[in-house]
């Protein structure tokens, strides 16, 4: 099978998913191929984003990490007075609703009800940096990652802390979560991982990965068809001139293409445009709905090469890959 016969296969049969999300195979643009209670820190991997140079406060820093790793046995136990005795007496905390809890006591009974509630909920808090204002002050950034009830789906936000050491023990003083400015990269973080999916002998297999500074999210995918293999790279990010999400897809063989990104509820809709690597011009609107944190159903609609308008696709169910223990 040519390169271009193959190309407009894949078209076909996934209508064009790489455009959109960096499988090729599915989206519908082919280029060449074409919380009202505390979100409360509580998982047991406390991630650094970056190593900190040495210092003098290293021992510090490890201090109060093993803190943060206190609220995350609290948090997975669902145990209320568990993290609120990781608190001061008067703590606080304010949620991105902008809703405040102040003093242990309120502490311990918002985080209670919270459990009791909300019993499959798991927390990771990921640590960006951690800045000593003063002696027995530290201020620490990051983000709380919640997965949320029993399909874990992931919610992330920013967040901060004030930490302050009472009697040798570190403690939070002051946390706050804070509301998003709107679509975030953040919000597709549940994708980070290795994907496929399959249709009519055509595999789509994808792997997603933040770039270094998390400004991108980096995914290369390759189709397989008929014993032929054809690969690309996409990244996703938010676009500065119109602080929107948006994807760029490059395939190897030298189709380009572009997807502007928004969200409907549960739903996100991949905007695409694509050009083949013998000029034809690809359009599609891709719905991706996400079933749990391990699957989502990709659904290609508004087909289109060279304006000759396609019929749209059934959706097709992609799953995560899981790593072999």
């Amino acid at each position: 099978m040519s390169s271009q016969r193959l190309s407009l296969s894949r078209i076909a049969v996934f209508g064009g998913f790489a455009i959109a999300t960096g499988w090729l195979a599915f989206g519908g643009n082919h280029s060449g191929t074409a919380g009202q209670l505390p979100v409360i820190p509580g998982n047991p991997q406390i991630v650094p984003v970056a190593a900190a140079a040495p210092d003098d406060r290293a021992t510090d820093k490890a201090a109060i990490l093993k803190a943060l790793d206190g609220f995350a046995a609290g948090f997975k136990k669902g145990d209320g007075k568990a993290v609120a005795s990781l608190w001061t007496t008067e703590g606080e905390y304010t949620s991105d609703d902008g809703t405040t809890f102040s003093g242990r006591a309120a502490l311990e009974k918002a985080y209670t009800e919270f459990f009791a509630k909300n019993p499959d909920n798991s927390m990771e808090i990921e640590v960006d940096s951690i800045k000593f204002p003063s002696r027995d002050n530290a201020v620490v950034e990051g983000h709380f990652k919640l997965q949320r009830g029993k399909k874990k789906e992931l919610v992330v936000s920013k967040c901060s802390f004030l930490y302050t050491r009472e009697d040798g023990k570190w403690l939070v003083a002051i946390a706050r979560e804070w509301p998003g400015d709107g679509l975030s990269l953040r919000d597709l973080e549940w994708l980070i991982g290795t994907w496929e999916a399959k249709r009519d002998g055509m595999t789509v297999n994808s792997k997603y990965e933040w770039t270094a500074n998390k400004s991108f999210i980096r995914c290369d995918f390759s189709i397989t068809q008929g014993g032929k293999n054809f690969t690309g790279m996409q990244m996703i990010g938010k676009d500065p001139s119109t602080g929107m999400l948006h994807s760029w897809t490059f395939e190897d063989e030298g189709g380009i293409g572009g997807t502007d990104i928004s969200r409907d509820g549960k739903k996100w809709v991949y905007t695409a445009r694509a050009v083949t690597t013998d000029g034809r011009v690809v359009t599609t609107t891709n719905i991706m709905t996400q079933i749990d944190n391990d699957s989502f159903l990709w659904h290609v609609t508004e087909r289109a090469i060279d304006d000759e308008e396609l019929p749209d696709l059934p959706p097709i169910k992609v799953t995560r890959v899981k790593a072999k223990k």
